[in-house]
């Protein structure tokens, strides 16, 4: 019985992680840059959500559309104020230009909605009490998230794969120069990437918001486990950071319930270390060297 509530409780963590995860994996096969400002994009989409929907009385569903466009938005002023100016820069200088973005965008989180280790309660849309099926309890708020990350996953495999936008996003990164030489506008095709990306993390923060209350310090823990689902799949691999995901979120679970509820905390560093010793690549990444 225990062993069937923390899968359940891990798959729901790892749909979450694996969409966060997929933003990241966006940005890196476009651009070849790692977002370090990614949770701080997720953290800032969904106070927004909270303001709508809490502070302001909006319904629920409306103030996720509008969570999600405001999230985009802030990625096209990330395109505008981080990576469009270093677009030649080292690789070096996009750390660091990401990273000191994060704080900057953790910073306007606590002025806005509070401090350093306050939490804000996101009420659930679901009933909260738990139901069983075939013998597990199970929170109706977690079929919801299980359900928009399913949805949104398949979402995004349409766009890339029917989309006229998805196509040439993907042709770009394959390729910047041979992209920019048939006439695709690359620096248009970066801007759209960063949007999507911090949409997703949006829709990500919405959808977990009534299972964890939302702090301004949520970002960095959360891009880690994004990370080592990233680590742990494949470096730029779509597919890989979707199964990493959910891996990721079962091993914390399980790590959780059975070692000590402090374990599951660290579970997705040991994840990434022990996959760095063992397979660099990740398990469905390709061998061989790219400069990051």
């Amino acid at each position: 019985m225990l062993l069937a509530y923390l899968l359940s409780s891990g798959i729901t963590s790892g749909a979450l992680y694996a969409l966060v995860a997929v933003g990241l994996v966006i940005c890196y096969r476009t651009t070849s840059h790692i977002n370090f400002s990614h949770g701080e994009l997720f953290m800032v989409g969904g106070f927004i959500a909270f303001s709508l929907h809490v502070l302001w009385g909006v319904p629920y569903i409306p103030s996720l559309l509008i969570a999600v466009v405001a999230g985009g938005a802030i990625g096209l002023m990330t395109d505008r104020a981080v990576y469009r100016t270093l677009i030649n820069a080292p690789p070096i200088a996009m750390v660091v230009a990401t990273v000191a973005f994060s704080f900057v965008l953790k910073g306007i989180g606590r002025f806005l909605w509070g401090g350093q280790g306050e939490f804000v309660p996101f009420p659930p849309i679901a009933d909260p009490a738990p139901v069983e099926a075939w013998g597990i309890a199970v929170f109706p708020q977690q079929l919801v998230v299980l359900a928009g990350a399913l949805f949104c996953m398949a979402l995004l495999t349409l766009f890339f794969r029917f989309t006229r936008a998805g196509k040439t996003m993907q042709a770009t990164a394959e390729s910047p120069r041979a992209a920019y030489l048939v006439g695709i506008r690359v620096e248009r095709v970066y801007a759209s990437t960063w949007a999507v990306s911090a949409a997703l993390a949006t829709v990500a923060a919405v959808l977990m918001a009534p299972l964890t209350q939302l702090t301004p310090d949520i970002g960095l823990g959360l891009l880690l486990k994004a990370f080592a689902a990233t680590i742990l799949g494949g470096l730029g691999n779509m597919p890989g950071a979707i199964v990493g995901g959910f891996l990721v979120g079962i091993c914390e679970s399980l790590a959780g319930g059975y070692v000590a509820s402090s374990a599951q905390e660290v579970a997705a560093f040991v994840i990434i270390m022990i996959m760095l010793l063992v397979r660099p690549t990740g398990l469905f990444g390709e061998r061989g060297r790219r400069e990051v």
